[in-house]
C-alpha cells in the first residue's frame, strides 16, 4: 500500500522534528550549520534546507548575533548555555524564547553545539499579568490598612463628639425632669407641660445623636456581633425606660414564651429595640396603646420581638422599601430616615432579621427574629 509509512529512522526522525514548533539546531564549531528543523521558517523566514552550510552570523545578523555572542563562544568552550532573549521574526512579532546552546563534546574536543529555542511569550505574558495583579493586590491592601487607620480615628472623634455634645444634654434633660416634678408637686400645670415637651424635644435630639452615631459605626462594622447571654426583661425594660416618660405607660408588655434569657449584643439589641418602640409611639395616635410581644421560634431557633402600633399603616411605595437607609414615612417626621435601617443592621450582625409583619389601616407591626444557636 502507498500511504504506508516509510520504515526508515531518518524519515520518522525528520518527520517528528519538523513538527516541533521549538527551533531545532546544530552549528559546528566554525559556526556552520548542519541541521535545521522546519520552525526556523516561522522564526527567521528562512528554509531549513537552505540554511545548511550558512553561517550562524547570516542568520542572526549583526545585532542579534552580538547579543548571542558570548553564549556562542561558551558553548564552543564546552560550556552549556541556557539564556533569555527576544528574537525578532520576519513578520515583525518579537518572540520572547529561552534559548539551550548544549555542547557537542567528542574525546574532549568540542566539535560543535546543539540549539534549542522555545518561544515564551504567552509565558511571559502570563507572568507580568501576575505581576500587574500582585502590584493591585499590594496597593489594595495598603488601601485598606489606611481605611482601617481612618475608620479607627473616625471612630475615636466620634466617641468625643459624642460624650462632649451627649453629656450636656443629659444634664439639661435630668434638670428639666428635676424641674418638671418641682412644678407639679406646687401644682404648676402650666410650667408642667411646657417642661415636658421641652424634655420630649431633648429626648429626640439625644435619639437622633445616638442614630447618627450608630450608622457611622455600623457602616463600617464588618465582625458579627459580640453575643451575651442577657435577661430578655431587662432589655425590655432598659429600652422603655429610653423613651420619654409621658409615653411609657402608653408601653404594654405581652410575655408569650417562658424563656427568660437569649444570646444577644444588648448595646446593638437595646438601638434596635429603641428605634422599633419610638416608630411606634410617634406613629401611634396620642395616648392610644403600643404592644410588645415576646415569642420565641423553634424553626428557626430565635426569640422573636414584635412591636405593633395602631396608626394608619405604612404608604405601599414606603412599606416596600422601609429598612433601606433614608426611607421615611409620611408623618412629616424631620428624622434623616435611619432608624429602621439602623435595625436592619443590627439584625444582621446578629445573624436574625427583621420583617414588616403587618401593615393596614388599623397599625403596623415589626418582627425581629433574634436567632439563638444550640451552642449559645
Amino acid at each position: 500500500m502507498t500511504d504506508r509509512p516509510a520504515p526508515d529512522l531518518a524519515y520518522h526522525m525528520r518527520l517528528l522534528v519538523d513538527h516541533v514548533p521549538s527551533m531545532l539546531a546544530y552549528w559546528d564549531r566554525n559556526l556552520l550549520c548542519r541541521f535545521a528543523n522546519r520552525a526556523y521558517t516561522t522564526w527567521f523566514g528562512a528554509d531549513p534546507d537552505k540554511l545548511i552550510g550558512t553561517s550562524i552570523r547570516d542568520l542572526l545578523g549583526p545585532e542579534l548575533y552580538a547579543l548571542n555572542e558570548v553564549h556562542i563562544l561558551g558553548a564552543l568552550r564546552g560550556e552549556e548555555q541556557l539564556f533569555e532573549r527576544i528574537v525578532p521574526g520576519p513578520d515583525g512579532v518579537k518572540r520572547h524564547s529561552l534559548a539551550n546552546y548544549i555542547p557537542d563534546i567528542q574525546d574532549g574536543i568540542v566539535r560543535g553545539f546543539m540549539v534549542q529555542v522555545t518561544e515564551v511569550t504567552q509565558l511571559k505574558e502570563v507572568q507580568a499579568a501576575l505581576r500587574q495583579e500582585q502590584a493591585l493586590r499590594a496597593q489594595a491592601e495598603e488601601h485598606s490598612r489606611e481605611l482601617k487607620a481612618l475608620l479607627t480615628e473616625r471612630s475615636e472623634m466620634l466617641d468625643v463628639l459624642a460624650h462632649e455634645v451627649r453629656q450636656p444634654l443629659n444634664n439639661a434633660s435630668a434638670a428639666i425632669q428635676s424641674a418638671a416634678a418641682a412644678l407639679r408637686a406646687a401644682g404648676e400645670t402650666l410650667g408642667t407641660t411646657s417642661l415636658t415637651r421641652a424634655q420630649a424635644v431633648m429626648s429626640q435630639v439625644l435619639a437622633n445623636i445616638d442614630n447618627t452615631l450608630a450608622v457611622a459605626s455600623l457602616l463600617a462594622r464588618q465582625e458579627p456581633a459580640d453575643r451575651l447571654d442577657t435577661d430578655i426583661d431587662t432589655l425590655v425594660s432598659v429600652v422603655i425606660a429610653d423613651m420619654p416618660a409621658s409615653e411609657r405607660d402608653r408601653i404594654h408588655v405581652e410575655r408569650l414564651t417562658a424563656t427568660r434569657t437569649a444570646s444577644m449584643d444588648m448595646g446593638l439589641m437595646r438601638l434596635a429595640l429603641r428605634n422599633l418602640l419610638s416608630n411606634a409611639l410617634k406613629f401611634s395616635p396620642p395616648h392610644a396603646p403600643v404592644q410588645v410581644r415576646l415569642l420565641d421560634s423553634d424553626e428557626p431557633l430565635a426569640l422573636v420581638i414584635e412591636v405593633s402600633d395602631v396608626g394608619g399603616g405604612l404608604e405601599p411605595q414606603v412599606a416596600q422599601r422601609v429598612f433601606q437607609r433614608g426611607v421615611k414615612g409620611s408623618s412629616g417626621s424631620s428624622g434623616h430616615g435611619l432608624g429602621l435601617y439602623i435595625v436592619r443592621r443590627v439584625m444582621e450582625l446578629h445573624g436574625g432579621s427583621v420583617e414588616l409583619a403587618r401593615t393596614d389601616a388599623t397599625g403596623t407591626t415589626m418582627r425581629l427574629v433574634l436567632a439563638q444557636s444550640t451552642q449559645d
